[in-house]
C-alpha cells in the first residue's frame, strides 16, 4: 500500500529513489553507534554487493509491477517467497526442508489464494506484471540465501546498511539514465509513504529481517512474507473501511495454521509419536 501511495505523483523511479536516500541517510546518522562492533571490510563488500544487487533488481521489479497489478495481487505472489527460498536452502546450503514444513507453506499459500478468491482481481491483472512480479520473487529468494550463506557475525546494522549503501547508486542512475522528469510537486499523501518507507521499512525492517536471516534458517526468515497479505487487508478495513468478509477469515487461520505447521511440524510429530 506504501509503495503504491508513494507513486501517486512522483512516478515509481523517482518515488523508490527517494526512499532509499533517506534509508542511506539514516545509516549514515547510525554510523558512529555502528562502528562499535565494526565488521570485516571483505566481507562485508561483498555481503553488500550481493545484497544491494538483490535489492535493486527485486525492488524495480515490485515498484515496476505496482503500476501492473493490484497490490494484492504482489502479496499474492510473494507467499511463493518461502517455499522457493526452502527449496534453494536445501540445494544450495543444505538446511532441511521435511515434508512438514513443505506442508506448512502449501498451507499458507493456500491461505493467500483464498483472500483473493473472490476478489476479481484474475481477471484485470497484467501478464506483464505477473511476470515481473515472479521474477522479483526469484532474485528475492536467491539474494536471501547468498547472503545467509556470506554474512557470518556480521551485525545486522551493517548488513542493512550496505543493502541500501550499495542499491541507492544503481537506484540513481536507474533514474538519471531514463530521463523520467522530476515532479514538481509532491502531496502529502505521497510524502508520508516516503518517508515511512525510507524510515521504518528500510530501517527497522531491514534490520529486523537480516536480524532474522542471521539466527534462523533462510526458509524461515522469508516465511513472514505469508502475513503480509492478511495483515494488508486487515489495515484496509481499518484505514479504508474495506469489507471483511469470510474468506478474509478462512484465509488468515490457513496462514497461521500453515505458520504453526511450518514452525513446530517437528515438534507436533516427536508428540504424535510418543503418545
Amino acid at each position: 500500500m506504501a509503495i503504491q501511495w508513494s507513486q501517486l505523483e512522483t512516478g515509481y523511479q523517482f518515488a523508490v529513489v527517494a526512499r532509499m536516500a533517506i534509508g542511506s541517510l539514516l545509516f549514515l546518522l547510525l554510523l558512529p553507534w555502528m562502528q562499535r562492533r565494526p565488521a570485516p571490510p571483505r566481507q562485508l563488500f561483498l555481503v553488500a554487493m550481493v545484497s544491494g544487487t538483490s535489492l535493486f533488481l527485486s525492488m524495480s521489479c515490485v515498484y515496476w509491477a505496482a503500476l501492473l497489478v493490484p497490490s494484492g495481487l504482489i502479496s499474492v505472489l510473494f507467499s511463493l517467497g518461502p517455499m522457493l527460498t526452502g527449496i534453494m536452502a536445501a540445494a544450495w546450503l543444505g538446511e532441511p526442508f521435511p515434508p512438514a514444513k513443505m506442508a506448512g507453506s502449501l498451507f499458507g499459500v493456500g491461505g493467500v489464494m483464498v483472500l483473493f478468491a473472490n476478489s476479481n482481481i484474475w481477471g484485470s491483472h497484467s501478464l506483464l506484471g505477473i511476470a515481473i512480479i515472479i521474477l522479483s520473487v526469484v532474485i528475492y529468494s536467491a539474494g536471501n540465501i547468498a547472503i545467509k550463506h556470506w554474512n557470518h557475525n556480521i551485525s545486522p546494522l551493517w548488513v542493512a546498511a550496505g543493502s541500501i549503501w550499495a542499491a541507492f547508486p544503481l537506484f540513481l542512475a536507474w533514474l538519471l539514465l531514463s530521463e523520467t522528469p522530476l515532479p514538481k510537486e509532491i502531496g502529502m499523501q505521497s510524502t508520508a509513504a516516503i518517508l515511512y518507507l525510507g524510515v521504518v521499512a528500510n530501517g527497522i525492517g531491514f534490520i529486523g529481517f537480516f536480524y532474522l536471516l542471521s539466527r534462523v534458517s533462510a526458509a524461515n526468515a522469508t516465511l513472514v512474507t505469508l502475513t503480509a497479505p492478511a495483515v494488508g487487508l486487515w489495515i484496509g478495513s481499518a484505514f479504508n473501511q474495506e469489507e471483511i468478509h469470510g474468506s478474509l477469515l478462512l484465509g488468515t487461520a490457513l496462514i497461521l495454521g500453515g505458520l504453526s505447521l511450518f514452525h513446530w511440524g517437528f515438534s507436533f510429530s516427536k508428540l504424535y509419536k510418543k503418545l
